[in-house]
């Protein structure tokens, strides 16, 4: 990961770690969770290839 991707990545966890602060164990956990969700989420679908290729069926090698 760059450097600067880092920072952003910190700025943003300190960010919603004080946004979260006044929550209650329960919710805060509810929270994170749904948070770990969405990201896990984004990050698959940032992986997928837009265009996936084509199999070609008929050039198949059968062993």
């Amino acid at each position: 990961m760059e450097r600067q991707t880092e920072r952003l990545l910190e700025r943003v966890q300190r960010e919603i770690e004080e946004a979260a602060a006044d929550l209650g164990r329960t919710e805060a956990a509810e929270f994170f969770g749904e948070l770990a969700d969405g990201a896990y989420a984004r990050s698959e679908a940032l992986l997928v290839d837009d265009e996936p290729e084509m199999q070609d069926y008929d050039e198949e090698e059968t062993y």
